[in-house]
């Protein structure tokens, strides 16, 4: 099911009175969300084709065919673990080193109560040349925390990846017929949720100077996965090839010969995950905006990943446009606090409620937009303000995701997705990616549920491994960056299938 979000015009979005019906004002280019669809099984079970909408017939029903033997999966788990029981488990009796050496191998995290795991592994990179370090490394990545790894593009050939490098070297590389497919891209704007078309060479510019919507508010753009990934090898080969030799631990993250990567041992007629190499290129901003950052929202990635932070850059903010920014976000904090209010009394309404546990409700929503308080590790945006910062990273513990879920839930309709219309529908907290949780919801996070998540700031040349069942967002806190992934299944795959067993 996909709902659908209506247009209410670019006034709303900027904290104006919504307009009943407000055919879309965006740059030309800009789509509407998908068409609202309803495919669901029949009462018998049976599975009808998809509507002819999303590429169905709508009036046959699908047969089911099982592509392996019964019971292939279940006894590919019970070999496995057999198989385990045989192997010499050493990572699992390996005393970690963290503590000995102070500091210089950790970064502190988290500020959890009574935890052990507030601090990740953070080696550096020319460190990590020994066998023992791997086993460490395994310590870390069989308890499902991520690894972060410094300075990784120093033993590199130091290949730029300033954006008009990687243009200049993709026209080298393509055809006529590729470049001008790739005259024009499909970025993600981050205000609206949507995709606009806009032609490469202004993207680029935007990298450099910046873009501007007409009330000075920032406009941020997106552009995943460009190269397209199937063709990144064949378009820029010396930074595919850069990438690779820059990946720690290539026992695991290599994507076409990592001997503990497990993606690379799967047949070749068998589906696998996206291995990448692939780019991430987008705008920025270091101070939180509230509404239209550039960010990835909340989402559970099905494989781990490896994420390398290879370039960044910033554009200076004049002081026109931070009091506009200021006088916006006042327009944005008013506009919740009155949508929040209504909503709070109609559900006040339809459970029958009194009108005074509304009132209740938004009055604690006016206290917590004018809170502006700072606690432990979330508040890590406004710590630091070295050149090479440029994104920050929440990753929440798989044994937290329940109560994660339930926040989700619980507070839905403070969250804002498409056109910025509040969240309405709610099929998967997780996996629907229409959340990304403010320092402020990560501070009523823990103090409703407990929960807190890693939370650190990225540098260039910093790879950090994401372990698969992570829920995780970034934020860009610079104008621009790139970020590259390679994908990879996790040795601890066991673990990963005993998880699901129990959960069924």
């Amino acid at each position: 099911m996909k709902f659908q979000y209506v247009d209410h015009g670019l006034d709303y979005m900027h904290g104006g009175d919504p307009l009943n019906y407000f055919p879309s004002q965006f740059p030309e280019g800009m789509t509407e969300p998908s068409i609202a669809l309803l495919w669901n099984a029949n009462k018998d079970g049976s599975i009808p084709c998809p509507p002819e909408e999303i590429g169905g017939c709508g009036d046959s029903v699908l047969q089911l065919k099982r592509i392996f033997p019964t019971g292939c999966i279940s006894d590919l788990t019970e070999t496995a673990r057999k198989f385990l029981g045989t192997c010499d488990t050493r990572q699992q009796s390996l005393p970690c080193k963290c503590g000995e050496t102070g500091r210089e191998m950790v970064r502190r995290a988290a500020s959890r109560e009574a935890s052990e795991d507030d601090y990740l592994y953070c080696p550096v990179s020319e460190d990590i040349i020994e066998e023992e370090d791997l086993l460490h490394f395994q310590k870390h990545w069989a308890k499902g925390e991520p690894v972060i790894v410094r300075d990784v593009l120093d033993a590199t050939t130091h290949l730029s990846w300033e954006p008009r490098v990687m243009m200049r070297a993709l026209c080298e590389n393509a055809n006529s017929d590729i470049s001008s497919k790739m005259s024009q891209v499909k970025a993600i704007d981050c205000l609206a949720a949507c995709e606009v078309e806009i032609n490469t060479r202004m993207f680029f510019k935007g990298y450099t100077d910046g873009r501007r919507y007409f009330n000075l508010w920032p406009e941020m753009l997106k552009l995943k996965d460009w190269p397209p990934s199937d063709k990144f090898e064949d378009l820029l080969p010396r930074h595919c090839d850069e990438f690779i030799s820059a990946l720690p631990f290539q026992e695991y993250s290599d994507p076409k010969a990592g001997i503990l990567n497990l993606a690379v041992k799967f047949p070749h007629v068998l589906l696998k995950p996206d291995m990448g190499p692939k780019t991430y290129i987008a705008y920025g901003m270091k101070e939180e905006l509230g509404r239209g950052d550039s960010v990835t929202k909340l989402h559970c990635d099905m494989s781990d990943a490896v994420n390398i932070l290879t370039h960044v850059a910033e554009v200076e903010v004049n002081e026109e446009q931070s009091f506009a920014i200021e006088r916006l976000k006042q327009l944005h904090s008013e506009q919740d606090r009155k949508e929040q209010v209504a909503q709070n009394i109609r559900d006040s309404h339809n459970s029958r409620g009194i009108n005074s546990e509304a009132k209740k409700n938004s009055a604690d929503t006016e206290r917590r937009v004018d809170d502006s308080e700072e606690s432990g590790c979330m508040g890590l945006q406004t710590e630091q303000t070295e050149d090479t910062i440029g994104a920050l990273w929440d990753i929440f513990r798989r044994e937290d995701v329940p109560k994660l879920e339930e926040y989700l839930r619980k507070h839905s309709t403070e969250f804002r997705h498409t056109y910025c219309c509040p969240v309405k529908q709610v099929i998967h907290p997780i996996h629907d990616q229409c959340f990304y949780l403010t320092l402020e919801h990560k501070k009523r996070l823990k103090q409703e549920f407990g929960v807190e998540a890693w939370t650190f700031q990225q540098k260039v040349g910093e790879a950090v491994f994401i372990p698969a069942g992570c829920p995780h967002q970034v934020r860009n806190l610079k104008v621009a960056l790139i970020a590259v992934v390679a994908r990879e299944m996790a040795a601890n795959l066991i673990s990963a299938m005993d998880d699901e067993l129990d959960r069924e």
